[in-house]
Formats: structure tokens, sequence, C-alpha cells
């Protein structure tokens, strides 16, 4: 939810009313666009019953201390992520020092470009009391925004994202760091100024669930008989075995059971390395193909982003790119990177939606082989090849104990039979190849990780706002100045 609270110049005027008929028309303007653009909308001047009073004389914007100290009481007890404070002309600036002070959210100011109104005055003169006054974080780090509804709209996304991720848990079924990626570890407390919470747990919860699940056999053939009607298995009597694919599916439903246990979960990751790949004999490949995808054996159900390894950085970038978009997010290794291309293939599956892009998940089945595995005891990988589109990329890192979120807008590469012939290790791997926004070198120097998350469309202003609202530098890759914060090169 966003909150849109228009104020006015308290002092009466001999263009009071035409003043207060163009806020009443701009602030519903406003509102509207947002919830044109799906948004639900908290309209504080109507919570202060001000549509009224014009008729009376009264001002319809926000004009005196005492409302704007219960706009700011009504904002902080909506649940908004987010005020909107509407600055079409002029008002007091201590008004929405009082509305900050009591509502505690994010805060962008707003005009628009009609040059009747001094709503560029108003922008400067609040903005700079809010610096002055710092009276909390959000005064201090507030937007500005002028004339561009679009850009409301990346920031409302930027904040709701933002919320949301700060309300929920990250739930990770074995802890880092796998195969000994100190870059999969992290400092879990001073990330819950991104996200709620960390529910980690044992994978063991997942074996012994998951070993239920076979001896009482009727869910893992139901769900065997939907897999193997709606993709391509191709078994081959050793990695893949109809045994094998049967242990696979009780690993992910024991994981769905887990999840249904822990409310308000945004994201997972499964370690999977070694503990289920080698020691209990599979790997886990169908819990980051079928979570963050809208459709398994047992109907419609939500997409929850998954990633492997228990990558905190990498579960958290994807959580976020799925609030931003509200597609799923796809997660994988940097597996190749040359002067042109950045091929990226998780080790085993990534989200099915990648198969083919489709809104309908059936044609993404279709188009995905299930086939034995390059590595662990057994398991089967889920193979498919990303259609062309255009990605927004994303990764958290840390260097040096400083955040930095790196970023950068891709167009898709086909993978054509000539990068299809160079494929050997991890061909079984779901694929997806992008250009590459910088030289190889560069590529590499930038890199605080070995994985990345993406999902179609750009979001780039949207992260942008989110690294400010978080406090960390957002760095393009497409901008050889922005890498040099990174690489300091």
């Amino acid at each position: 939810m966003i909150a849109v609270a228009t104020f006015t110049d308290p002092r009466p005027t001999a263009l009071s009313i035409e003043r207060e008929k163009a806020l009443v028309e701009k602030h519903s303007a406003l509102i509207t666009e947002l919830r044109k653009a799906g948004f639900e909308v908290l309209d504080v001047n109507r919570e202060l019953g001000k549509y009224g009073v014009l008729e009376g004389g009264g001002n319809f914007g926000i004009d005196s201390m005492e409302e704007s100290i219960k706009a700011g009481k009504l904002v902080a007890g909506s649940g908004a992520g987010g005020v909107i404070a509407g600055l079409w002309h002029w008002t007091e600036s201590n008004l929405v020092t009082a509305m900050v002070r009591e509502a505690k959210r994010p805060l962008l100011l707003y005009a628009d470009d009609d040059p009747a109104w001094a709503g560029t005055t108003c922008v400067t003169s609040v903005g700079a009391s809010l610096w002055e006054s710092a009276v909390n974080d959000y005064a201090l780090n507030h937007t500005r925004l002028k004339g561009d509804v679009e850009m409301v709209k990346a920031w409302a996304r930027a904040v709701e994202a933002v919320d949301e991720l700060s309300k929920r848990s990250i739930l990770l079924w074995g802890a880092p760091y796998t195969l000994g990626m100190e870059h999969l570890m992290d400092d879990l407390p001073r990330l819950k100024r991104f996200v709620g919470d960390f529910i980690m747990l044992d994978q063991y919860v997942l074996v012994k669930k998951a070993e239920e699940l076979l001896k009482e056999g009727s869910r893992v053939e139901g769900f065997y008989r939907w897999l193997t009607s709606k993709s391509r298995v191709v078994f081959d009597g050793k990695m893949l075995t109809p045994e094998v694919l049967k242990k696979q599916i009780a690993l992910y439903l024991a994981s769905k059971e887990s999840f249904k246990e822990h409310r308000s979960v945004s994201a997972v990751s499964i370690k999977c390395q070694p503990e289920l790949s080698e020691v209990y004999g599979v790997t886990a490949c169908l819990i980051p193909a079928l979570f963050p995808f809208n459709l398994d054996a047992e109907g419609e159900k939500d997409i929850i982003p998954a990633t492997c390894e228990g990558d905190v950085k990498g579960t958290i970038s994807s959580a976020l790119l799925f609030y931003l978009s509200g597609k799923p997010p796809l997660f994988g290794d940097i597996k190749y990177v040359d002067d042109e291309m950045v091929m990226i293939a998780n080790c085993g599956a990534s989200s099915l939606y990648y198969a083919r892009l489709s809104e309908n998940p059936e044609e993404n089945l279709r188009a995905t082989t299930v086939q034995g595995q390059c590595q662990g005891a057994s398991g089967g990988a889920l193979t498919y090849r990303t259609p062309k589109a255009t990605f927004t990329v994303a990764r958290l890192v840390r260097k040096g104990g400083e955040y930095f979120l790196l970023y950068f807008l891709a167009e898709g590469v086909e993978i054509t039979e000539e990068i299809e012939s160079k494929l050997k290790w991890g061909k079984q791997w779901p694929h997806t190849a992008i250009r590459n926004p910088l030289d190889k070198e560069s590529f590499i120097s930038a890199m605080g990780a070995n994985h990345l998350s993406l999902v179609p469309g750009d979001y780039r202003e949207e992260l942008r706002f989110v690294a400010r609202l978080w406090g960390v530098k957002a760095v393009n890759l497409a901008e050889r100045s922005e890498v040099r914060l990174i690489t300091g090169e």
C-alpha cells in the first residue's frame, strides 16, 4: 500500500478556492494513476475528511500541525509501505516534517510540471527543511520527483518490494557455506535491515519427511505420473531411474510441507551439496524448478523464489526481483563469459517458467526435458534453453563489509547450434544467454558472486530506488563509471 497526502498553504489568499480545486484535481489524478497500475492507495486527505470542506470555505490540502500529526499517525497505522507528499503548491515545510516524524515511512516529495503553481518552490523548500531537521532517516533520505508519474510508480514498486521483504523471512534448508564458498556466508543480523528474519533448518527435516512420503506412496506416484506426462523424461538406468525421480519428487513434496509450517516466508534456499546430492544420494533439483513456478501436480500454486547452495544474498536478490516484477525469478551460476555473452546455467534446475517464458505453465513444461545429472550420486536435471527476451539482472554483493546492489539491463542471446555444440560439462542444465554489458575481464572483476538472478522486463529505476532505501550503493554494470565503485579500478 502507498499513502498519498496533499498539503496546502495555510494562509488565506485571493486564489484559495481556485488553488484548492486544482489540488483536488492533481491529488485525485495521481491516485487514479497509481490504482490503474495495480497499487493499493491510502488517500490520506479522504481519511481526514478533506473532500467536503471546500463548499464551507475550508482547504482540501493539509493545512495545520494537528492535521499533519494525524496524517502521520494514519500512515503509520495503515501498514502503508511509503508515503507520497503532494506538494503541488506552497505549504509550510514544518507541516510535512511533522507528518514524517509520525509516519516513519519512506517519503517521496512530488509535484507536477504545471507552471501555474509553485510546486518547484515547495518541493525544494520542504526537501531542504527535511535535511535540516533530520527528524528520522526517512526525512533525511527522502526522494524528490517532479512531473514524472512513471518514476513515481517505479518508486512505489521499490517501496512496496522493500516493505514486503522487511516483513517476511528467508527459509534456508541447510546453512552455508556450501562447498567452501565463503561469499555465501553473511552477517545475518545486519541483513535484517533488508529482510524480516532467517529460518534455518537442517536438511534432515526434508529427508525424514521424504522417506515418509515414499513409504506412503500415493502422493509421490501421482506426482510422478503428472511429471512424466507433462514433460519429456529420459531415463538412463544410472543417474536417472524411476526410483531416483520419485526420490526427488519426495524431497520436493517434503519441502512444500516444511514451507507450509512457517508463516510469511518470501523465498527459500536448499543447500543440497553434499548432504543430499552425495550422502542421501539424489540432487534436490525439483525445488529450484517448481517453487518459482505457478503449477505442479497438485494444482495452481504461489510463486516462491528459490535458490541453491544456501546463497543468502542470492535469495534476497531473487525475492527482490520477484516483488518488483511479480514474475518468477531465474537463479543460476555464471557458467561462461566472453566479450559478447554471459551464460547462466544452474546446476540442475531453475524456474521452469524460463523454458518458454509462457504465461501458460503447460507450455513451459512441454519444453522441459528431465534427464540424468552430471554430478552427485544420482538425480535428474531439468533441461531447457531460455528464449530471447529483455531481462533485468541483479545481485546483492558484499566487499570488505560494504554491500553493493549490482544490476543491468540485458538482451537475451539465442543459444544457437554452434553455441550448443561447445557445451560439455552441465549440458543437461537449463541455460540462459544474455549480452555482456562489459568486456569479459571487467565483468569478472566486478562480480561478487558466481550466481546471478534475473526477471523479464526493465526494473533499473526500481533497483536504484531500492538501493537508496537500503542505504547501499547501486552499481549499473552497463556504466563503467559506476563499475569503478566496486572494482576500485
